[in-house]
């Protein structure tokens, strides 16, 4: 089963509160909390709020993560954020265990060679997932897919680090698109990014699947921003189709600037499938 929720605070709500009563009237099932710059839900008000969820609840990390930075005090600080984030979730953990997921884009090149990079951010995953042992903080963490080609998160080296530690990838289906510069945009492609999860990680690749979907421009270093889903060539139909085909179970983060409304869309769609 997947369940369907936002990036963030919805259109029509103003505090993280009164979101979880919206997205439940609204028949919406989760909301990833996003700290964009900081941390900026405390362990207070997350106490205050575990009982009043609900809804599933992920959070996305701060922007300003490089866990390839060149200088060890942007490390650091780059695993404190990531660290800082998963406190947070894991008081909403404590009321429900689905509540685990914890997003971040792990790093930049820096125009340095692919294969030393990966080992840098593998290296300083594994600090993190010793820290998040040590504190027994009961989440997953959940490297994702990069839409930029600068950027370190491509599918195949998030899986190769799935199979070699413990994190699993958050799948960005619309920063896969861009990154290909729109030729992974259909049924096949999609289906096929699936199965190679499936191979690779076996059943929980598929049946625990943390998903990002939105409209999103490109250009010529991928990326560029998102834009409400019938706003953009990405064909977010096809790839719920081939989440229904292939029977994947997790949550479904709709980031368009829409919210809400394209998140319904997608939920609409997805079940009419």
């Amino acid at each position: 089963m997947l369940y369907f929720g936002t990036a963030g605070i919805p259109i029509n709500a103003k505090t993280t509160e009164d979101s979880f009563s919206y997205l439940k009237n609204i028949n919406l099932d989760a909301m990833e909390l996003e700290f964009v710059r900081s941390v900026n839900l405390t362990e207070n008000k997350a106490n205050d709020l575990k009982n009043k969820a609900g809804i599933i609840l992920s959070v996305h990390a701060p922007y300003y993560v490089n866990l390839n930075a060149k200088e060890p005090e942007k490390i650091v600080s780059s695993i404190k954020r990531i660290v800082d984030s998963s406190k947070i979730l894991n008081i909403f953990n404590n009321k429900n265990p689905e509540n685990k997921n914890v997003v971040f884009h792990p790093g930049y090149y820096l125009k340095e060679n692919p294969d030393k990079v990966y080992e840098k951010i593998k290296l300083n995953m594994l600090k993190i997932i010793e820290i998040l042992i040590e504190n027994k903080f009961n989440v997953k963490l959940r490297p994702e897919t990069t839409g930029k080609t600068t950027q370190f998160g491509s599918l195949d080296e998030l899986i190769k680090l799935s199979t070699e530690i413990n994190v699993l990838p958050c799948i960005d289906f619309s920063h896969v698109f861009a990154r290909s510069f729109g030729k992974i945009n259909d049924y096949n492609s999609f289906y096929s990014i699936l199965l190679k999860l499936e191979e690779n990680l076996g059943k929980l690749g598929i049946k625990d699947m943390h998903i990002h979907i939105s409209g999103i421009e490109f250009g010529n270093g991928g990326e560029k921003n998102h834009l409400p889903i019938e706003s953009s060539n990405f064909n977010y139909v096809d790839v719920l189709r081939a989440l229904k085909d292939f029977d994947a179970s997790g949550t479904v983060i709709c980031e368009s600037p829409k919210l809400e409304y394209d998140c319904l869309i997608l939920k609409k769609i997805y079940e009419e499938l």
